[in-house]
């Protein structure tokens, strides 16, 4: 058994810190209400007035009523998601490039972001004659490019961008090589 890199691995997986945020502060908002309350509660020996209406319809339901059943769903699919979320991981931020022949892939790692994906992709593309601008997107899987062009008749561009970018990208070694989408539009 070969030993593990002492450095972090470049291909990580995006971060979900957004909705961890929202859902720690939500969480502690609820919490932060309920601690109020109960303390109110244990104060005065009632609870507070604006709580009455709430409380009044909350014990004429029934355990049967259908409003608590498609409470209780809504609220285990929210706790479903929520636990999924948390579990599956989540999209890769970079790819892979192949590195040099005969190295170990457990020592060496090498990897491209996919924002430098796309601006590789757009400066390779805006450098072939009759391209006016372009716009890239990338994923790990795939690359969308959108070409302006001033020819009135645009011909084989679209395939001979889609062909160029392709073995560009194999050139730079990325594994496995993204699908090239190339879509053209005249100016005119």
């Amino acid at each position: 058994m070969s030993p593990k890199p002492a450095s972090p691995a470049l291909r990580r997986r995006s971060s979900r810190s957004l909705p961890a945020t929202f859902l720690a502060v939500l969480l502690l908002l609820l919490a932060a209400a309920a601690t109020w309350i109960g303390i109110t509660r244990i104060t005065t020996g009632a609870w507070p007035p604006f709580l009455a209406a709430l409380r009044q319809y909350l014990a004429s339901l029934a355990w049967n009523n259908p409003a608590v059943w498609a409470a209780a769903i809504i609220l285990t699919l929210i706790g479903l998601i929520l636990l999924l979320t948390a579990i599956l991981p989540g999209k890769h931020n970079t790819a892979r490039i192949k590195g040099p022949e005969g190295a170990d892939e457990h020592f060496a790692e090498t990897a491209m972001s996919r924002r430098g994906v796309a601006r590789l992709a757009a400066a390779h593309v805006d450098q072939t004659d009759g391209v006016d601008a372009s716009s890239v997107k990338a994923t790990a899987k795939k690359v969308d490019i959108h070409v302006r062009t001033p020819l009135h008749e645009p011909g084989n561009l679209q395939e001979q961008l889609t062909g160029s970018l392709t073995r560009k990208l194999q050139d730079v070694g990325l594994n496995p090589v993204p699908k090239v989408s190339v879509r053209v539009r005249t100016t005119t």
